[in-house]
């Protein structure tokens, strides 16, 4: 084993969508910037598939929307039923820009585009590392880092494991941490990371069908589970159900791996898919069309989190580190770009131009205030005057169904007469 040393400006630990760019923001401005991921490879398939139109907005800056929009597939309208009536809708064309509308686009392809742009400045994603401790010092944080390699572990059968070939330390000016739920940052800072409201349970299937290419992102609001239809391309789409908490096939162990079925970080095995025509007759009757065949499915659990801090000193949080949502809006990733894009951007301004480190306090307060509002934690969606009744029942449930944050959220919830 072997030990070396280096030195850069900062450490970004995760090499996910959100860690990813929050690395190219700061290579753009001339920082050096190391970035590691314990897994071998950007993700082979994610639950995460959409963007919204305020990380079009930051991917624009970055000056790669208009790649990723030429690889997707748009929609720019959030249509509400309960059983068979359809209640109401949200147009995203009102929003105005450049990008009114959700971009749905595998993962993968975003992080791939990433990936090639960091290559572009200099930075090289190193693959097969993971973090092994943080250690505070005056001036940044020290960071030991473990290389991870294959080695055979037995003859009769041909079998291999991870082990440590090397370890270097890093003398960072600044961590960020956007390594996900479990993230190996904010566990090295003693950060809690506290559940919310109950466990929500979902099963997952995308498949093949007999309809036409659609605009639309419909939203079921049935009884107390929520259900959203995603329109892919070459005739797929991908069905997501909220299931009560005592169904038999929801997993109940986690494992990362980016080889099998992943959602976020996790891998959850395959579904019977039986199931699937008898949720959409139950859920959906207005859907249809023929059914193809189910590329994949999984039962999959969220959870509502919230880290106690976004930070401290000189190491800090961003995504899915800091906070898991459901994923019917797909908020927990998008606004994690968000906060990557504002996280760099101050610490450019303390780096760079010798800004006061005050800059990070408030990106912490602005980040948890935004989340607890996201989370229902205070200060819930409220219906104005004139709303309809069936948005007044729901008024609590809507906001976390809306793919879009920040002023674009508040802006289309008013549609509904709603006010976040």
């Amino acid at each position: 084993m072997m030990f070396r040393k280096q030195k850069t400006d900062v450490l970004v630990v995760g090499a996910g969508p959100v860690g990813m760019l929050t690395a190219l923001t700061l290579a753009r401005e001339g920082l050096a910037v190391e970035v590691l991921d314990a897994q071998w490879r950007t993700t082979a398939r994610s639950y995460a598939l959409a963007l919204h139109p305020g990380s079009l907005a930051v991917l624009a800056e970055l000056g790669l929307a208009d790649e990723l929009v030429g690889c997707g597939h748009q929609v720019d309208k959030l249509a509400f039923y309960e059983g068979a009536e359809r209640r109401a809708e949200i147009r995203y064309a009102a929003l105005g820009g450049p990008h009114p509308f959700v971009l749905v686009i595998p993962q993968q392809t975003l992080e791939d585009a990433l990936e090639k742009r960091l290559a572009g400045h200099g930075v090289k994603v190193k693959w097969n590392h993971r973090l092994a401790s943080l250690t505070p010092e005056r001036d940044g944080v020290a960071a030991r880092i473990e290389r991870l390699g294959k080695e055979s572990l037995g003859y009769a059968v041909a079998n291999t494991g991870w082990v440590v070939e090397s370890v270097h330390d890093t003398a960072a000016s600044y961590v960020v941490g956007a390594d996900g739920h479990s993230s190996s940052v904010r566990r090295a800072l003693g950060i809690e990371f506290p559940v919310y409201g109950d466990t929500q349970f979902f099963g997952v299937f995308e498949l093949s069908a007999d309809a036409p290419a659609s605009s639309e992102v419909p939203v079921v609001l049935d009884g107390e589970a929520v259900s959203v239809l995603w329109p892919l391309e070459d005739g797929r789409f991908r069905w997501s159900f909220q299931l009560a908490d005592d169904w038999e096939w929801v997993p109940s162990t986690r494992k990362k791996s980016r080889l099998a079925v992943q959602i976020g970080e996790d891998t959850f095995p395959y579904l019977d898919e039986r199931r699937l025509a008898e949720l959409i007759a139950q859920r959906a009757p207005w859907f249809d069309a023929a059914l193809g065949d189910v590329r994949w499915s999984v039962g999959v659990r969220f959870e509502r989190r919230l880290a106690a801090r976004f930070g401290q000193g000189h190491a800090w949080l961003a995504g899915d580190a800091a906070h898991l949502a459901s994923p019917v809006g797909v908020q927990s990733m998008n606004v994690g770009l968000r906060e990557g894009h504002d996280l760099a951007r101050r610490l450019i301004e303390i780096l760079r131009r010798g800004g006061d480190p005050d800059l990070l306090a408030a990106y912490e307060a602005e980040r948890t205030a935004e989340w607890r509002r996201l989370l229902g934690l205070e200060r819930p969606a409220t219906a104005a005057p004139g709303a309809e009744d069936w948005v007044r029942r729901h008024a609590e449930r809507i906001p976390g169904t809306v793919p879009a944050s920040g002023d674009d959220l508040g802006r289309l919830l008013g549609q509904l007469g709603l006010e976040l």
